[in-house]
């Protein structure tokens, strides 16, 4: 994980905000129930398995830039209003609810087409708002035919022959064209809802995922410290080179890990308390500047309020 060129880590601000962890209650894993956006415990656990690979497998890059302007992927659907990653695991709930396509039969996931895809994620007022759905189409039919062809359909199957080898689990993950990221971000989401659920127990920790909701919130507590340009791209919401983006990546996990050393709480709680207090870390308007709401963030006492960086703007399929 190299970096240093154009991002560092703060380890006196990273040293207090693990002091600040260490004093929370400890937090439980996040078990994803909720059956808005996920199956049941009733519908089966292959059932449920199927569901977090098809969903994690086009869960990346929530965001798009139109003729220079920002947008984030939101908007009502199935009568709530939903944004980013719960916007999509919305739209595959009530797909398969109604049966409009059988997104967790592999073989038909290997043949979908871009007509299809929009009628997923059309909001109710008939817009798309899901950004890139051409790399998540070539996403789901990788992964259609490869279940298909490897594992008789099903990632339930894929997930029994690990044994509970988080390392197994990382090698086959690999083979799909959605999980084949070197900092294994999706797969890590994949691995800690499916633990999550109690799909599955795995014999090392997990890490977190390095999603750019994370890494932003990193980078406002001022554990990531970058130079003038890159900042710049940040702060002004430019899109980032591949290897300035990889080294951000790099930095900021390299941060959770030393992060987990020194409280000895696992990577996929870090996760969901990171994950979670996004909501209080708003790219705009975040709640430390609304008088009244800032107790709502986890982390209002050792962040640095750093909130002229917004979330680095990557063209990736990985984040």
């Amino acid at each position: 994980m190299e970096f240093g060129q154009r991002v560092n880590i703060d380890y006196s601000v990273l040293g207090e905000v693990c002091k600040q962890i260490a004093g929370m209650e400890k937090p439980e894993p996040f078990d994803w129930r909720d059956s808005a956006h996920f199956p049941d415990d009733n519908e089966g656990l292959t059932k449920v398995s199927q569901y977090f690979a098809v969903g994690n497998a086009i869960n990346f890059r929530y965001w798009s830039l139109d003729a220079g302007k920002w947008q984030y992927c939101h908007g009502k659907k199935g009568g709530t209003d939903e944004r980013g990653a719960y916007f999509m695991w919305r739209s595959l709930r009530l797909c398969d609810e109604k049966g409009s396509f059988p997104i967790l039969d592999a073989s038909k996931l290997a043949q979908i087409t871009s007509s299809q895809i929009k009628r997923i994620f059309m909001d109710d007022d008939g817009s798309i708002t899901m950004p890139d759905l051409q790399e998540r189409i070539k996403n789901w039919r990788d992964l259609g035919n490869k279940l298909y062809e490897y594992w008789s359909g099903e990632f339930y199957n894929l997930l029994k022959q690990t044994k509970g080898s988080l390392f197994r689990f990382i090698q086959y993950s690999r083979q799909f064209r959605a999980f084949d990221d070197p900092l294994c971000k999706m797969t890590m989401v994949n691995a800690i809802m499916h633990q999550g659920r109690g799909l599955v127990e795995f014999d090392e920790p997990l890490l977190p995922a390095m999603d750019y909701e994370l890494l932003k919130q990193q980078m406002r507590m001022g554990i990531l410290v970058l130079t003038e340009n890159l900042k710049k791209k940040i702060v002004d919401k430019q899109i980032l080179q591949s290897d300035e983006a990889r080294e951000l990546r790099n930095a900021g996990l390299r941060a959770f890990i030393t992060m987990i050393k020194k409280t000895g709480i696992g990577g996929h709680l870090i996760d969901n308390i990171w994950w979670f207090n996004r909501v209080a870390c708003r790219t705009d308007n975040p709640v430390c500047q609304i008088k009244g709401e800032e107790h709502k963030c986890k982390f209002l006492n050792v962040c640095h309020k750093r909130i002229e960086y917004k979330i680095p703007l990557e063209v990736t399929r990985y984040y």
